[in-house]
């Protein structure tokens, strides 16, 4: 019995020995198949970030709008999707601090909207900040605005403004985006994106009106 035993498990070691090897030869040939693809062959991408932060302790709402090539319609609050471009939250100020986390409220003290841009688009974009709410409106609100290129990492504008009054509109500098996905200029803009009526009522411009000038309804 125990010499039966011992030719049954070298049975099946031979057994094992032989499957390894017809799956490692599988797998060889999908390899010779399907080969890895090269670095030149994924497609290139850009990662640009516009951040616009304030006081994380006000109410103020503050929004931000960028127009760029190709764009129908400028990207805000209104429109968080425009060609490869993506708001990720219309912040409201303090008011939408609060969240729940099982069951439970709590506060996180940022007031942050970030403008995501994945793919190349190249051209020039513009960039307004809107001071669409003001509290308290005897107090100016420190906020700053980032241009970042991601790769490599590297932050090309970082400025800082005062809001001081409902419905302000502020032009930060435009940029260009070459072929490559690289930002190839910085340059002083007077574009206005936002139309603001007597409040702080915005409507996005229509599509013929590259620079529309304040006077409208949101």
């Amino acid at each position: 019995m125990k010499e039966r035993y011992s030719s049954n498990l070298a049975f099946n070691d031979i057994l094992f020995n032989a499957l390894l090897g017809f799956v490692t030869l599988f797998i060889l040939v999908l390899v010779l198949i399907n080969p890895i693809t090269k670095q030149g062959d994924i497609p290139a991408y850009a990662e640009i970030m516009i951040i616009l932060e304030w006081d994380g302790q006000v109410s103020d709402d503050i929004d931000i709008w960028v127009m760029g090539p190709g764009m129908e319609f400028p990207l805000s609050f209104q429109n968080k999707t425009s060609g490869f471009m993506h708001l990720e939250r219309d912040d409201l100020g303090s008011t939408s601090d609060t969240i729940m986390v099982a069951g439970v409220p709590k506060i996180i003290r940022i007031n942050r909207e970030v403008v995501n841009m994945r793919g190349i688009m190249p051209g020039d974009y513009f960039i307004n900040v809107h001071i669409y709410g003001k509290y308290p409106t005897d107090k100016p609100t420190l906020f700053t605005v980032s241009l970042v290129d991601i790769n490599p990492y590297k932050e090309v504008i970082h400025i800082q403004e005062y809001a001081t009054k409902k419905g302000e509109i502020f032009k930060m500098p435009a940029f260009t985006v070459d072929n490559e996905g690289n930002i190839s200029d910085i340059f002083i803009s007077d574009m206005v994106i936002p139309r603001v009526n007597s409040g702080s009522s915005v409507t996005i411009p229509s599509p013929r009106e590259t620079r529309p000038s304040p006077g409208g309804a949101r």
